[in-house]
C-alpha cells in the first residue's frame, strides 16, 4: 500500500516540477508526502497528513493557519444549482468569494479547445479581475485515463505580466475519461489588461508522454474596478503595533496590506484570523490558495475571501489574534553537525531531531493545536551570513504523537555552523480586539 502511495506521491513532485512557481516550496509540500510515505513503513503507525493541494498552493507566498470561513450549505447550494455551472461551483464551494462571483455572473465562458493525440483540453471559462485569473479547464479523453500530470502552467497576454500560479493537486488515481481543475493566476501587481486576448500554456503528461497545449482565448468583458480604502490606522495588540494601510476589494479576493511598527517587542509572524464582518456578523475570511505575500520585512498584504459583489450597509476589518514571538525567540539556532538546539522558542515545543550537514529535522508538540500545518522557516543563514536554500523541504503532522515534523533539507554542505532558521509561523498567540470600520472608499 505504501509503495503506491510513495509512487503517486512521486508522479506529483514530476507534475509540479515544471510549475513556474518557487520550486523550493512545492517540493517542501510534496515531500510531506514522501516523508509520510517513508515513516508509514518504518513505523508502522497511524499517519494522518492534511490537504496537500491546500499547502501546495498556500506555500506559494506565504503560509497562513487560518481556519477556513466555509461557505454556508444554504448559499452554497443555491448557487451549485445554477444550470451548466455545478462543476464550476464544486471546485470553488470553500471561497465565498468566487462563488459569489459566479451567483453574479462575474463568471466568463470560454470554451477554447485543443485536441493533440487522444486528450482535449478546454478552457471552460474564467474569473478575471484585476488580482489575477482563475482558469477552469477539463481534460477529456475517449480512453480511460489515470494518474495524468500538468506542469508548465504559464498564462500569456501582449502586456508584460509576472503571475505566480498555483492548481490543486487532484491525482486522478482511478481510471476517469474527464478530469477537472482550476488555475490561480496571481498578478504581482493590479493589472488592468487593455488587450483581452490570452494564451494558456501547459502541458499534460499521459502514460510518459508529455504533450504541450498552446491555446489562445479571450475574455468577453474586461475586469470591474476595484473598491479601494486607505485607511493608515495604526492599531496594537498587547502593545504590538502594527498599521492597517489599505483594503483593496477585488471581485475574486480582497489584499489587506499591513506594515508592521519596527520598534515592536515581538515578532508578529502571521494574522491567523483576519476577517471581514458586515453588521450582520456575516463574515468572509481567509481563503484557500495563495494567502498572502511578503511585500517586505515589514510588510504584508493578506488576502481574504471577497465580499465584492454584497452590499452590507457596514464593513469592519476584524482581528483578533496574532501568531507572535518575542524577537529572540523567533530565529531558531542549530548546530547540523554537533546536532545541537541553541535557539528555540523558550515554551520548549519544537525540538531538533537528527541532523547533519545535508539536513535537519524537527518537530513540535502540537498540544491542542492539531491543525498547524505551516513551513517552518523560509529564510535560512550561516554562522558567515550566507543563503542557504532548502530545496526540499517536508511536514507531516503525526496524530498519534500530537506532534508536527519537518525535514529540511539543504542544498549545499559548505557551509559554517551554526544555522540561523528565522521563523514563519509558530502557534503562539496573543489577543486583542480590532475592529476598523471600512466606510469611505476612494474615488
Amino acid at each position: 500500500m505504501f509503495e503506491n502511495e510513495e509512487e503517486k506521491l512521486a508522479e506529483l513532485r514530476r507534475q509540479l516540477e515544471h510549475i513556474s512557481i518557487p520550486t523550493e516550496q512545492l517540493d517542501g509540500a510534496i515531500g510531506q508526502g514522501y516523508e509520510r510515505a517513508k515513516l508509514e513503513k518504518v513505523k508502522k503507525k497511524k499517519r494522518k497528513i492534511r490537504n496537500y493541494g491546500m499547502l501546495a498552493a498556500t506555500a506559494l507566498l506565504m503560509i497562513t493557519l487560518a481556519t477556513f470561513i466555509r461557505v454556508s450549505p444554504t448559499f452554497a447550494n443555491a448557487v451549485s444549482s445554477i444550470p451548466g455551472l455545478e462543476k464550476i461551483v464544486a471546485m470553488i464551494h470553500y471561497d465565498k468569494g468566487l462563488t459569489s462571483a459566479i451567483k453574479n455572473d462575474y463568471y466568463q465562458e470560454i470554451n477554447a479547445s485543443q485536441t493533440k493525440e487522444d486528450l482535449t483540453l478546454t478552457i471552460d471559462g474564467v474569473i478575471l479581475d484585476e488580482s489575477g485569473m482563475n482558469v477552469f479547464y477539463t481534460v477529456n479523453s475517449e480512453e480511460a485515463i489515470q494518474n495524468v500530470r500538468v506542469g508548465n502552467v504559464e498564462l500569456r497576454n501582449d502586456e508584460i505580466i509576472s503571475p505566480s500560479s498555483s492548481f490543486s493537486i487532484s491525482a486522478n488515481d482511478q481510471a476517469v475519461k474527464e478530469l477537472s481543475n482550476t488555475i490561480d493566476f496571481h498578478f504581482q501587481k493590479p493589472t488592468k489588461f487593455n488587450d483581452l486576448s490570452f494564451s494558456l500554456v501547459m502541458t499534460i503528461e499521459n502514460e510518459g508522454k508529455e504533450i504541450e497545449y498552446i491555446i489562445p482565448f479571450t475574455v468577453p468583458e474586461n475586469v470591474k474596478p476595484s473598491i479601494n480604502f486607505v485607511l493608515k490606522k495604526e492599531v496594537e495588540i498587547e502593545n504590538q503595533k502594527f498599521t492597517i494601510e489599505e483594503v483593496t476589494i477585488n471581485p475574486r479576493r480582497v489584499d489587506v496590506r499591513i506594515s508592521i511598527n519596527p520598534n515592536n517587542s515581538k515578532k508578529i509572524l502571521q494574522f491567523p484570523d483576519l476577517r471581514l464582518e458586515d453588521e450582520n456578523g456575516e463574515i468572509w475570511g481567509s481563503r484557500s490558495g495563495i494567502s498572502g505575500s511578503e511585500v517586505g520585512e515589514l510588510e504584508q498584504i493578506i488576502y481574504v475571501q471577497s465580499n465584492y459583489f454584497e452590499k452590507p450597509k457596514e464593513l469592519y476589518l476584524r482581528i483578533n489574534k496574532l501568531q507572535a514571538l518575542n524577537k529572540d525567540e523567533a530565529i531558531v539556532v542549530v548546530d547540523t553537525e554537533k546536532n545541537i538546539l541553541l535557539n528555540s522558542p523558550r515554551d520548549g515545543r519544537l525540538q531538533l531531531g537528527e541532523s547533519s550537514k545535508t539536513h535537519a529535522d524537527f518537530f513540535l508538540t502540537q498540544a491542542k493545536d492539531v491543525n498547524n500545518n505551516f513551513s517552518l522557516t523560509s529564510i535560512i543563514q550561516d554562522a558567515n551570513g550566507k543563503s542557504i536554500s532548502s530545496p526540499s523541504t517536508s511536514m507531516f503532522y503525526d496524530s498519534g504523537k500530537l506532534e508536527s515534523h519537518w525535514t529540511l533539507d539543504f542544498d549545499t554542505t559548505d557551509y559554517k555552523n551554526p544555522l540561523e532558521l528565522e521563523l514563519l509561523a509558530y502557534p503562539n498567540y496573543i489577543e486583542g480586539d480590532i475592529k476598523v470600520e471600512l466606510k469611505k472608499p476612494n474615488k
